[in-house]
C-alpha cells in the first residue's frame, strides 16, 4: 500500500471547511491545498501540522518551522466525508501527492484518524 494511498481520508479540520495558516483564507471542498505532516518516533500515526492554500503552499521542507520525528509535505484537496449515525461532517485531504519527505529511510504508513472536538 502507497503512502499516498493511507494519506487519503486523512481528518484535516472538523468542520465542512479549514483555514490556511499562513493567511486565514477559508478553504472548502475541492479547494487545492498543501499539507505538513509529522510522525513522531514512536507514534503509527501521521499528525497534521499545518494546512496551506495554493498561494502560500511551500515547496519544500526547508525553512518551515521544525516538528517532532519526521516530516511530510504533500499536496491534495479537500474533500468532505460524512458519518451519518452521529450527523458529524468533516474536512479530508483527497488526491494526495507527495512533495518532500524530511527522512526516507523509516516512514511508518498509517494516516491519524483523531477525532477533534
Amino acid at each position: 500500500m502507497s503512502l499516498e494511498h493511507v494519506l487519503c481520508g486523512l481528518r484535516i479540520d472538523t468542520g465542512t471547511t479549514t483555514v490556511c495558516t499562513d493567511c486565514d483564507r477559508e478553504l472548502t471542498e475541492c479547494d487545492p491545498v498543501t499539507v505538513r505532516l509529522h510522525q513522531n518516533r514512536q507514534d503509527a500515526q501521521w499528525h497534521l501540522a499545518a494546512c496551506y492554500c495554493l498561494s502560500c503552499a511551500p515547496t519544500s521542507l526547508e525553512g518551515l518551522p521544525p516538528t517532532l520525528g519526521t516530516q511530510l509535505l504533500c499536496e491534495g484537496r479537500i474533500g468532505i466525508t460524512q458519518d451519518c449515525r452521529p450527523q458529524q461532517t468533516w474536512a479530508v485531504l483527497v488526491s494526495p501527492t507527495i512533495i518532500e519527505t524530511s527522512r526516507r529511510t523509516h516512514v511508518t504508513y498509517h494516516a491519524t484518524q483523531e477525532v477533534l472536538e
